[in-house]
C-alpha cells in the first residue's frame, strides 16, 4: 500500500484536570521551532487574553502530560483543562453544549471517523493552517482543519500465565481455527469493543471487514458468541491482567502498551500486532468555530503535531507519526514507521475517514450484532 494514501480513503462524565501556570518552570528555557513564521507571535499574544483553555479528548489525564509539559513550557501563562470523554462523546457532547449555547471545548481530540465526517458536514472547525504542515505527511490531513495527532494500531492481548505459548493465536484466521478447537479455553472469556457502543468499536470492526470481506464475516460468527464486549481498552486489559479475560482482540494499543512499561504487569501481559491484517486508527483533532480560546488552541495543535509534541504524545502511549521522529527519541516505543516495517504494508487497515461508514451504519450493525448473538 502507498503510504502516502495510508488514510485517505473514499472520500458519562470523564476525569478532568486543571493545570496551572506555577506548576513548569521551563518557560524561559522553551523556544519555537526556527520554522514558524514572523507573525506567529500575534497567536500567542492572543492566548494571554483568553488564558484558558478547555479540551474534550478520549485521553486521559497522563496520557496528556508529555504534551501539556511541552505547552506549559512554551506558554505558562494558560490555564488548560482536559475532559476525558468516550470517543464518540467528544463531538456528541460539543454539538450538543454548543446547540444550547453552554459552554464547551475549544478544541477537540478523538479517534472518531464518523463523527469528524459529520462535524466536516456540518462546516463545525476552523480552517487552521498550522506551520507544521510542512513537516507532516499528506495523508495525515484528511480534511481542511482536522489533523492527524498519532495513530492507534490495534492488537491481540492475552494473559501469559494462563494462556499456554502454543494457543495464543497469530492472526484472526488462527484465532478462529483455535476458538473452534478449543471452546473451554476461549468461551466467555475473551473480549473486544463493542461496535455498538460507539465509534472506536464501530469504525474499526467497519473497517476490518471492508478489508477482509465475507471472510471477515465468518471468523466474527466464530469468535464473536465467545466474546464479552467492553466500552474501551482500559477493563479489556486490566480484566486480561486479572484473569478474568485470557485473551482480547482488536484492542486499542495505547492502555496495553502503557501496561507493559511496569515490569511486573510485563510479565503477564501479552500482545502482538494481527498478522493477517492489523486495522490502524487515526487520531484526529481540530479546533471548533464556536472556540472561546481560539488562539490558545491553535497553540495546543501546534504543539501537539510538532517534533517535540510527538515525543510528548509517545510519553503518554501514543504513536507519533511524523516521519522524522526515531524510535530512540521516544525510549524505543512504536513509531509510525516501526509500525509499519512490523506489520507490513500489505496487512495494514488504515481506519480511514470512508463516508460509507455513516450510511452503511445501521445495516453493517445489525450484522454484527448478529454475528455476536447479542
Amino acid at each position: 500500500m502507498d503510504r502516502r494514501q495510508f488514510m485517505i480513503g473514499a472520500g458519562g462524565l470523564g476525569l478532568l484536570a486543571s493545570t496551572g501556570s506555577a506548576a513548569f518552570g521551563q518557560a524561559a528555557a522553551a523556544k519555537l521551532p526556527d520554522y514558524y513564521p514572523q507573525d506567529y507571535g500575534k497567536i500567542i499574544e492572543g492566548s494571554k487574553a483568553e488564558k484558558n483553555l478547555l479540551i474534550y479528548s478520549n485521553m486521559s489525564v497522563d496520557m496528556w502530560a508529555g504534551v501539556m509539559a511541552r505547552y506549559k513550557a512554551l506558554y505558562p501563562w494558560m490555564d488548560v483543562q482536559t475532559l476525558d470523554l468516550e470517543s464518540s462523546e467528544v463531538i456528541e457532547r460539543f454539538l450538543a453544549e454548543r446547540g444550547t449555547g453552554s459552554k464547551t471545548a475549544d478544541l477537540l481530540a478523538t479517534v472518531a471517523p464518523d463523527s469528524w465526517i459529520n462535524a466536516v458536514q456540518r462546516n463545525e472547525l476552523v480552517d487552521y493552517k498550522s506551520p507544521e504542515i510542512p513537516y507532516v505527511p499528506a495523508w495525515s490531513l484528511p480534511y481542511p482543519g482536522l489533523y492527524t495527532i498519532a495513530i492507534d494500531p490495534m492488537l491481540f492481548i492475552w494473559n501469559k500465565m494462563l494462556l499456554p505459548e502454543n494457543m495464543v493465536p497469530k492472526g484472526f484466521q488462527d484465532l478462529a481455527e483455535k476458538c473452534k478447537a478449543n471452546p473451554a479455553i476461549f468461551k466467555g472469556k475473551m473480549s473486544c469493543y463493542g461496535a455498538q457502543f460507539g465509534s472506536f468499536g464501530y469504525t474499526s470492526a467497519y473497517s476490518f471487514i471492508k478489508h477482509h470481506g465475507e471472510k471477515g464475516w465468518e471468523w466474527l460468527d466464530t469468535v464473536g458468541p465467545m466474546t464479552r464486549v467492553e466500552r474501551s481498552s482500559g477493563p479489556m486489559v486490566e480484566k486480561t491482567l486479572t484473569g478474568e479475560y485470557v485473551f482480547g482482540y482488536l484492542t486499542g494499543s495505547g492502555n496495553p502498551w502503557l501496561a507493559v512499561r511496569n515490569a511486573q504487569r510485563a510479565k503477564v501481559l501479552g500482545w502482538s500486532f494481527i498478522s493477517d491484517g492489523t486495522p490502524v486508527m487515526m487520531r484526529g483533532s481540530a479546533i471548533p468555530k464556536s472556540s472561546n480560546s481560539p488562539n490558545a488552541a491553535k497553540l495546543w495543535l501546534d504543539v501537539m503535531i510538532s517534533h517535540q509534541g510527538q515525543i510528548g504524545m509517545a510519553k503518554g502511549g501514543r504513536t507519533p507519526y511524523r516521519l522524522d521522529v526515531s524510535p530512540e527519541e521516544v525510549d524505543g516505543a512504536y513509531t509510525y514507521q516501526t509500525v509499519i516495517k512490523a506489520i507490513g504494508e500489505k496487512n495494514v487497515i488504515p481506519v480511514n475517514y470512508n463516508p460509507d461508514m455513516i450510511t452503511d451504519h445501521d445495516a453493517f450493525l445489525k450484522r454484527w450484532m448478529q454475528a455476536y448473538k447479542l
